[in-house]
């Protein structure tokens, strides 16, 4: 297998993906993250782990963030809000986490292949990572497997999007985002 070839591949498929996302859906959920008390973050695996970067570029930009699970996470409330990462919208974790959620009277949002699924139907936000060309157990079988996969790195990329646009909203700089880095490393 040629590597770079490989490489290339993903790039050009990541590409669509990520240009292919709604700007509007971004534009809503960057809205609602900087007019929230608190940010929560949930997901699972893979969708957990790139989620988990959201929370970080937020408290990044100075924002109150939380990453549920995690010991110190209060409980959440009406202004509050909470982020899914679920490619389905369908982990049954994530479920329960979003029931509750609205229970507590705090907003929801999903990043998803999957907006019409159990927490997209829920959901006040919805952003839409398209599938494309790997739907199918056909298509599975026949794709490199990052492009099986490239909802999760097209996450990472996203919420560098997120950032940068919400940065710009809130006038910070780099120095602003270098002065709230994690420095107990």
């Amino acid at each position: 297998m040629d590597r770079l070839q490989y490489r290339q591949t993903l790039a050009k498929h990541n590409f669509k993906v990520l240009t292919g996302i709604d700007q509007a859906e971004i534009d809503a959920l960057c809205d609602a993250l900087l007019e929230a008390k608190r940010i929560f973050v949930a997901g699972w695996g893979r969708a957990g782990n790139v989620i988990r970067i959201l929370s970080m570029n937020c408290s990044q930009l100075g924002l109150k963030t939380h990453i549920v699970g995690d010991n110190s996470t209060p409980s959440i409330h009406e202004g509050d809000i909470l982020v899914i990462g679920s490619g389905s919208g369908e982990t049954d974790t994530m479920k329960i986490l979003a029931d509750q959620c609205k229970e507590h009277g705090a907003k929801l949002a999903l990043i998803s292949g999957h907006p019409e699924s159990y927490i997209g139907k829920r959901a006040d936000y919805n952003i839409k990572i398209a599938r494309i060309g790997a739907n199918t157990p056909e298509e599975k079988e026949k794709a490199p497997i990052a492009i099986t996969r490239s909802y999760y790195q097209v996450v990472v990329m996203l919420n560098d999007c997120i950032m940068t646009q919400m940065m710009e909203k809130l006038g910070l700089s780099f120095a602003d985002i270098r002065r709230n880095h994690n420095n107990l490393e």
